[in-house]
Order: structure tokens, then C-alpha cells, then sequence
């Protein structure tokens, strides 16, 4: 064989080779050869396993607009609305109207870092926390939170509202709250990040630990599912939302009673269009305003 030939084979073979790279025929895949087993073995598992292999970094964003930590407002039947903003700087606020019997929590677009464990201790049963299971790797600040011994004694659970862009280690602790009755969620499934992630050699994100309201109920990629679901349009959620945000009077997202009025009154420039109502936090405060009723009727 001269060396013409060996050189020829040579060719032949490698380029057999390169052609079955990880075992399909690369003109019909073409760069294929490019990526490691490890990289396509990862996009397997993130399609498997929603939210356990990131492609990108899995910090979430804390920063918000508002100067505050909370904002408190005052709504019908004597309810308290909180609008958090920041859980590290919330926890005064909370206590301070802890005992308030008909409360209204709003968790929607909030994204945090924190477990806070020792935030939601007001509001809660005792022995609430026996539940929560980190499994892997998880920072020792989630789990160590100190509790008190005492709790506040409630007429009715507190509402709290939530979206698919509410976020964090927290989402377990609201598992858990709804579970024993401490809250009524109103909203949307939440985002699902109750994990912990370390970076591979190939740039991915793969988790590495996770903080679960109990051993066998995972929330990574599912998120936490409120008792009272109210599918909503992206459009529809960031709306009802943000309008208050933009300056509206909280009272006007809430349902307006019809008024009859003489359609010859309506004239184009004097008809206001109207705001859209807030679904999800009209849910909650429909839903304390039932909780009272039970209690004012007598007993038999």
C-alpha cells in the first residue's frame, strides 16, 4: 500500500468517525461534534426535569422600584393590603399589624434570595417549621432562623396573593403555611425556585440542593400551587398589578357597584373608560368578607 493510499484511508476513517459523533450522522445535525456528551446529556435532564439544569445564572433579580419596603393601604371591611417589595425590610412592618384579624399579604412579583422563616413566625401555628426538609446542599442561613415560642391567635387565616413571577426559597414556606391553615393563597402557581445550584464545566447551572416544605414534595419548576387559582393573561396579570404602581387609587381596582345612570348623561367626553378590576386581590378581599359573615351568624 503506498503512502498515498494510507493517507487516503486515513481520511476516509476520520471522517467516518467525525460523521457518527454521538452516534447520528452529522450532515443531517450538522455541528453536532461541537457539543460534549456532558452538554447534550444536560438539555436532556433540563427538559426531563424543569428548573433543575440552568443555562444561564440562577440569581434572582432583588431590585425594585419602590423606595419602600412595604406598602400599607386600607381597604373595605377594615382590611389591611401590604404590597412587599423587600423581605429583609418588611419584617418590622409585619409584626406591626400581625394581629390584625383581616389581613391581605401581597407576594406577586416578588422575587428574594431569603427563606424567611423568621418573617412568616407571626403568622403561623406552632411547630410549623418540623416539616421543612433542605436536601443537598443548602446555605445553613435557611434553615437557622430563630423562632419564637409564642404565635398570634386568629380569627381567620391571612390572604396572600401570588403570580408566576413570585420567587424564592420562600415558596416553600407558603407550601407549608397554606398546608397547616395558617394562609389562603389567591393567584397563580408561583415560580418555582426553591433551589440551590453550582456551575459545571460546560457554564450550566445543575441543581445542588433544595429547600422543601417536607421530604417528598418537591416545588423546583413546579412552584407552589395556591388553594384559589385564577388563570390569568400575562397582559392581564402585570396590569391588574401595575396600576396601582402607576398612581391609582387601590380602591378603584377593586369591583365598582353599578350605578344607573341616564345614557344621555354619557357623553364622549365626559365617559371615563374603566379601570380594569384586580381579579386576584378582589378574590381576597371576597374571601374575608365571606370569612366574616360565618362569624357573625349566630350559633344554632
Amino acid at each position: 500500500m503506498t503512502v498515498k493510499h494510507i493517507l487516503s484511508t486515513t481520511v476516509v476513517c476520520i471522517s467516518a468517525v467525525c460523521s457518527q459523533a454521538h452516534g447520528v450522522d452529522e450532515s443531517l445535525f450538522p455541528g453536532l461534534s461541537t457539543y460534549s456528551d456532558e452538554a447534550i446529556r444536560l438539555h436532556g435532564l433540563a427538559q426531563l426535569y424543569p428548573g433543575r439544569v440552568l443555562f444561564e445564572a440562577p440569581q434572582l433579580t432583588t431590585a425594585t422600584e419602590s423606595r419602600v419596603a412595604t406598602r400599607v393601604e386600607d381597604l373595605p371591611r377594615a382590611i389591611k393590603y401590604i404590597r412587599l417589595y423587600r423581605l429583609d425590610e418588611a419584617k418590622s412592618v409585619l409584626a406591626a399589624f400581625q394581629a390584625h384579624q383581616a389581613l391581605i399579604l401581597d407576594f406577586r412579583f416578588l422575587k428574594s434570595e431569603r427563606s424567611a422563616i423568621d418573617l412568616f413566625d407571626t403568622f403561623a401555628t406552632t411547630g410549623w417549621t418540623e416539616g421543612l426538609t433542605p436536601l443537598g446542599n443548602v446555605p445553613e442561613q435557611m434553615t437557622d432562623a430563630k423562632l419564637s415560642d409564642s404565635y398570634t391567635l386568629r380569627d381567620a387565616p391571612v390572604i396572600v396573593l401570588c403570580n408566576r413571577e413570585t420567587a424564592g426559597p420562600f415558596e416553600a414556606i407558603l407550601h407549608t403555611l397554606q398546608q397547616n391553615g395558617s394562609i389562603i393563597a389567591v393567584g397563580e402557581p408561583t415560580a418555582g425556585r426553591t433551589g440551590f445550584y453550582r456551575k459545571v464545566a460546560t457554564g450550566a447551572w445543575i441543581l445542588n440542593g433544595e429547600l422543601r416544605p417536607d421530604s417528598d414534595t418537591s416545588l423546583v419548576g413546579h412552584g407552589f400551587q395556591p388553594r384559589i387559582q385564577i388563570p390569568l393573561t400575562a397582559e392581564q396579570s402585570y396590569l391588574c398589578y401595575h396600576l396601582y404602581e402607576a398612581g391609582t387609587d387601590i380602591a378603584q381596582l377593586l369591583r365598582q357597584e353599578k350605578r344607573d345612570t341616564d345614557p344621555s348623561d354619557q357623553t364622549p367626553e365626559h365617559t371615563d373608560a374603566p379601570i380594569q378590576t384586580d381579579e386576584v386581590l378582589q378574590r381576597g378581599v371576597d374571601i374575608i368578607a365571606a370569612l366574616q359573615t360565618l362569624q357573625q351568624q349566630p350559633e344554632l
